[in-house]
């Protein structure tokens, strides 16, 4: 909850108002507490959304989270503070993500700005795991999106056709390929180091 702000809930309301006009949709978060739920459900029902609408789940094993994210069909990232250990989680379970990387600085006051790290990550993993497409500029775009993946069946076959596809050769998933660059990485450090270090790296 604490990367939630409300100008994206109001974001993933819209969305989910548009969506369920034609279809069964339902916005399932990560519970907080009676307080969080509560909240979200009085600002669901403000937009005229029914509480039905709304799926909240406890905290659960590392396993069961794992298990869990399959049942979804598609992961909102969170603009303000982006998903890291859980956007790959979630790519690596076959679950498209949306995430903004540039918002549109004149959509709103109340835009969330992802000049940061931290609000970068999830297009980086995206781009690692050739999904591109679900990388959003805007918030308007951010909110398309997610009617589109709900709405756009054959679009959104592609996509997660795409990620399963992608999961055994991407970047984002390829392990020898990131310990070869990072002991190459360390390499070029003690080269370039004016200190003379004793380092010996794996070779497996």
């Amino acid at each position: 909850a604490g990367k939630l702000d409300p100008y994206t809930v109001s974001k993933w309301f819209r969305a989910l108002k548009r969506m369920i006009a034609t279809k069964r949709a339902v916005l399932w978060l990560l519970s907080s507490g009676p307080t969080m739920e509560k909240n979200l459900l009085q600002l669901a029902r403000q937009e005229g959304l029914p509480e039905e609408s709304m799926v909240f789940c406890p905290v659960a094993s590392r396993e069961e989270h794992l298990r869990r994210l399959t049942a979804s069909d598609v992961f909102l990232d969170t603009p303000a503070y982006n998903a890291h250990t859980l956007g790959c989680d979630t790519l690596h379970a076959g679950v498209p993500m949306i995430s903004l990387l540039h918002p549109d600085s004149t959509e709103s006051d109340a835009v969330v700005a992802t000049e940061k790290l931290s609000s970068r990550v999830g297009a980086s993993l995206l781009k690692a795991a050739g999904l591109d497409c679900m990388i959003a500029s805007s918030m308007r775009e951010y909110e398309d999106l997610m009617v589109r993946c709900a709405c756009d069946t054959n679009w959104f076959q592609e996509v997660t056709a795409s990620l399963s596809q992608a999961r055994a050769s991407c970047h984002l998933f390829d392990t020898a390929e990131w310990v070869r660059d990072f002991e190459l990485a360390l390499k070029q450090a003690v080269e370039q180091s004016t200190m003379k270090v004793d380092i010996r790296i794996s070779e497996s």
